[in-house]
Formats: structure tokens, sequence, C-alpha cells
């Protein structure tokens, strides 16, 4: 370090740069950045790599995007959880109304003052029975926007609610999966409401449900 930069650019005008490797957005491993000098000055004279990538909004809202934690969806079934019954609808319900979710990344570095905002909105909701005898199996619901902005669903009325058909063993539970299906966009700025928008690819966020089935026995007298 001190033979490249033996000054250390002290009093110079420009910015000191550390490679970092981030795993959880490039996956793989850092091989290929050993032979690369990761800590380097960079001056306000001095050309850029060649093919180096500009920094625009829109890779700031790819950063944005991977940083987004989408909350799983507050699901309460009737009959509950673990009071499923046979030939019995299950219906299904938010615990409460989901808000939208946005993640801002900016960068205010060397002149630069750039910003972009990735908003995911939920969308749809699918319940999978995690069981082959159930009839139907799986069902899809599009959520409602209440006057509040908050999402919610109630599927008690809707043409589709999963039926399972066959009780549980002692023991073993199905696994039944709520899959929150969201809607997610970008625009340049910091704020969530900004114009345009540019489309994403869809988010996913799932909670899964242990569910044990009885079966009630009717009796008939004369």
């Amino acid at each position: 370090m001190r033979e490249k930069y033996p000054d250390m650019h002290i009093g110079d005008k420009g910015e000191w740069y550390v490679m970092r490797y981030d795993t959880d957005t490039t996956g793989g491993t850092p091989k290929e950045c050993l032979d690369q000098n990761g800590f380097v000055f960079i001056g306000p004279d001095d050309p850029a790599p060649p093919n180096a990538p500009v920094l625009d909004p829109e890779i700031l809202a790819g950063l944005a995007y991977k940083k987004t934690t989408l909350p799983a969806p507050p699901l309460t079934l009737s009959p509950k959880p673990g009071n499923q019954v046979v030939n019995l609808d299950t219906h299904a319900r938010f615990s409460k109304k989901l808000s939208r979710v946005w993640v801002t990344a900016r960068i205010q570095e060397a002149g630069l003052d750039l910003a972009a905002t990735t908003v995911a909105e939920p969308d749809r909701l699918r319940l999978e029975a995690g069981a082959r005898d159930a009839d139907p199996a799986s069902c899809t619901y599009d959520l409602g926007k209440g006057s509040d902005g908050g999402y919610a669903v109630n599927t008690k009325n809707a043409d589709c609610n999963i039926t399972y058909r066959r009780a549980t063993a002692k023991g073993a539970p199905r696994t039944l999966k709520a899959y929150l299906i969201w809607r997610v966009s970008w625009a340049e700025g910091d704020s969530p409401d900004g114009t345009p928008r540019h489309g994403m690819p869809q988010g996913e966020s799932v909670e899964e449900v242990a569910v044990t089935v009885r079966e009630i026995q009717s009796i008939n007298r004369d």
C-alpha cells in the first residue's frame, strides 16, 4: 500500500475506494476479485476504466430491490388450524391490514446526487393445501385496498376455498402454505409516490401453517 501510494494523496482532490464483495448480491465466491486492487485512489482527472458501468437510478433501484424485506401474510384461518374439519370449507382472512413496503437507495458522493425508490404493493394471496386429497387444493384471491391505503382479504364468500377431504393421522398435520404476491415498481427520487413508475419482477413472501383435520361423526337414531 505504502509502495504504491507513498504520500497517501494527503491534500489531493479525489476519493479512496474500497472493494466490497456482497455474496447476497453476487453469489459465488470472491476468487475473481483476488487479482484486482481492492483499495484505490481516484482523482477527478483519472479516466474511467474501459466499459465501466455508469451509475444511474436504475442500478440504484436494483440495489433497493435486493434489500427489500417483504412481510409474510398475517393469516387467520376459520376453522382454526388445529381444528379443521373434513368437507368443511377453510376460510382465510388477514388479522391486520398490510401496507406497501418501500426502500430508497441513494448516493451523494463525488458530485453525484442520485436516488431511486423501489415500492412493493400486496397484490394476490395464493393458498396451497399441502394435501393431494384436498379439493380444491389451491385457491388464489385478489386483495382489496381500503380507503386508508391498507390491503386485506376475506375468503368467506369466495368461489374458491380449500376443503380437506380426509382427516389427518395423529401427529401428522398437513402444511398449508400461504403465498403473498407483491407487485413491485420503482421511480427515480426518494419518494414512494414518484413518477413515472417502472415495472420490476414480482416479489413473494410465504407463511406455513400446520393444519390438523378431524372428521365429525354424526349418528342418526330411528
